[in-house]
């Protein structure tokens, strides 16, 4: 396999999809009961390796993160679904959680806490000097979409009177200071000091004259809504925080922006083909594109009528049938939907593709039988009861788990084929779907109940 490929010089979208589907088929080869050698992803950038990790089976991740070293844990497991990070978490041994503290830092800790064992993160805390623990519980107090979980408290707060070659000695003392902050002598906020200034400009005397107007935000404000509303004509790369008029520290722009990442994802990952609707596509051609698809819907729904129609007389007889026959289409478009959500995701972030989906497939499958079998005995149980005939909940049963894995399987293989294709799953495969849950369910239900009832 080629080597020494970084994703963040890869440009073109195609290329970047061909490098991944190669190195998921290189790991579809290897024996995973023969414990594979994995280090061939080292020779590759993080955000391949994230790539690859959410395109695998759990026993294959476990392999994967045995082959990397620690000092690339933290960088993978940021970028990582939080879902994903805690199924990973939860499969590592004593020896690399410890690896795991040792590397972590408390911004990796608060960015990640929701996803990581309570007894990694208090241990961590344990681990800090006082000032430092405070400071992340403090932290950790806020909720993960919560300004004030993100603050920066390496702030400089001077007065408009400072000389600036005062100032500029102090941040050269720390280096860790990422704003200052200019207050009046009754402690009222007046604005900003870029930090370069101090710098490039030691002929200006005065604080107050390199002193200019920033947004600011409150501690309990929410990080997605900040982040929406940005003031980019500020051109600052630091915003101050405060709570009840107290400045208690800074939040960067990189902090806000990541956490529109989710938002953004879908257009950076995805070519898109020009036939598909966006949210401002112009009304006469989405009202075109959809109503190609609802006429295709209302075909199907003739069809799936079709279907009940060759079962009239077991209706006219067994009048139960028509009662119970919703649950069995709404059980079965339920569980298609779900699945359809997972897929479509998963095409969206280039998880989903010829090298795994037999895998993710087979996973689908495995998911609809349980829940299938489960939910369709306590269906069955309640039929049985409510009609005292159990032929009839064990009629219901069967149609629910078969129907259950009609869509689980369409649901997973339709998006795939017509991306394959270059029509958008987004608008055309639920329609397709709901065709396959109807006809599927009304058949097996139908089909079993004449078979029974009429042959009594």
């Amino acid at each position: 396999m080629q080597a020494d490929i970084d994703l963040i010089n890869l440009t073109d979208e195609s290329e970047k999809r061909d490098v991944l589907k190669n190195v998921l088929n290189a790991i579809k080869d290897l024996e995973v009961d023969q414990a594979p050698d994995y280090s061939f992803l080292l020779d590759y950038a993080d955000d391949l390796v994230v790539q690859v990790i959410e395109s695998v089976p759990a026993s294959v991740r476990s392999f994967i993160w045995a082959a990397l070293p620690a000092e690339r844990y933290w960088p993978i497991l940021i970028e990582l679904q939080e879902d994903t990070v805690t199924h990973i978490v939860e499969s590592f041994d004593e020896d690399t959680i410890k690896l795991l503290q040792a590397t972590a830092s408390a911004q990796d800790v608060i960015a990640l806490a929701d996803a990581l064992p309570d007894e990694l993160v208090d241990t961590f805390i344990l681990s800090l000097d006082r000032g430092e623990a405070e400071e992340l519980q403090q932290a950790l107090s806020y909720s993960y979409d919560q300004l004030g979980r993100y603050i920066n408290k390496s702030f400089l707060t001077v007065r408009p009177g400072f000389s600036v070659a005062s100032v500029a000695i102090k941040l050269q003392q720390n280096p860790d200071i990422v704003a200052v902050y200019v207050i009046n002598r009754e402690g009222e906020f007046l604005g900003t000091a870029p930090i370069k200034k101090f710098f490039m400009e030691q002929d200006v005397k005065k604080v107050k004259e390199i002193t200019s107007p920033i947004s600011s935000f409150d501690h309990l404000d929410n990080i997605k809504e900040s982040a929406l509303g940005l003031p980019f004509t500020d051109n600052k790369d630091w915003f101050p925080v405060f709570r009840d008029d107290k400045l208690l520290g800074s939040v960067s722009v990189w902090s806000l922006l990541s956490e529109l990442q989710d938002e953004t994802l879908n257009a950076n990952s995805n070519e898109a083909s020009s036939g598909e609707e966006d949210l401002f596509t112009p009304v006469p051609q989405a009202a075109k594109t959809r109503a190609i698809w609802l006429t295709i819907n209302l075909m199907t729904a003739f069809l799936a009528s079709w279907v009940i129609g060759l079962f009239e007389a077991t209706l006219q007889e067994v009048v139960a049938l028509a009662i119970l026959m919703p649950i069995v289409a709404s059980m079965g478009g339920i569980a298609g939907s779900q699945t359809l959500a997972v897929a479509l995701r998963g095409l969206t972030l280039n998880h989903l593709n010829d090298a795994n989906i037999k895998l993710v497939l087979l996973k689908e499958s495995k998911i609809a039988i349980l829940n299938g079998l489960i939910l369709g005995t306590v269906v069955a149980v309640i039929v049985s009861l409510w009609f005292d005939s159990k032929l009839l909940g064990l009629i219901i049963l069967i149609a629910i788990a078969v129907n259950s894995l009609a869509a689980a399987t369409s649901g997973t293989i339709i998006p795939f084929l017509l991306k394959k294709v270059k029509i958008d799953p987004a608008v055309s495969a639920s329609v397709i779907l709901t065709t396959v849950t109807d006809v599927v369910g009304f058949f097996v239900f139908l089909a079993l109940a004449s078979v029974v009832f009429v042959s009594i």
